[in-house]
């Protein structure tokens, strides 16, 4: 049993803990067009945030798949959109 290690495991659990309750607080508050986009672009700000602050390199690939899965998320928006329209 090594206190420290437990101590750790604590802080990144205590952030998943409370990132799970904002989240359901979020679905009950928003629409669900928002909130998909909120969910979403959390992807996007994991990549950013790796490499500006963490200093980690993505590949070329890795950076395609995140502006595919952005790209995607936009024309779905935008195809609910005109569908919502009187």
């Amino acid at each position: 049993f090594e206190l420290a290690m437990y101590c750790k495991l604590l802080i990144p659990g205590l952030l998943y803990t409370t990132q799970n309750n904002l989240q359901y607080i979020a679905s009950s508050n928003l629409e669900p067009a928002v909130f998909q986009i909120m969910y979403q672009v959390k992807m996007l700000t994991t990549a950013l945030l790796s490499v500006t602050m963490l200093g980690k390199r993505l590949r070329p690939s890795q950076w395609g798949a995140v502006g595919a899965c952005m790209g995607g998320l936009v024309l779905v928006q935008l195809s609910q959109l005109g569908t919502s329209m009187p």
